[in-house]
């Protein structure tokens, strides 16, 4: 349930002020465990200082570890 809510709040952009001031490895570890990546939507809000590769990096890392999804 809280990464639904998470994941519906990062989607929306209202929730992700401080994605800009965020460590771009942590931020895509953030992301990559709720499997959403945000590379361009970041890159657009933070312009120059954002570092993609990082980013990538980062949710390369957590989207492995996840969870698999549970069926119904």
């Amino acid at each position: 349930m809280r990464s639904s809510i998470i994941g519906i709040c990062l989607l929306a952009g209202g929730c992700a002020s401080n994605d800009c001031a965020m460590n771009a490895f942590e931020l895509g570890q953030r992301d990559g465990m709720l499997g959403a990546n945000q590379t361009e939507r970041h890159l657009s809000r933070c312009g120059s200082s954002f570092d993609a590769g990082r980013y990538t990096e980062g949710f390369r890392d957590s989207f492995s570890r996840r969870p698999a999804p549970q069926g119904d």
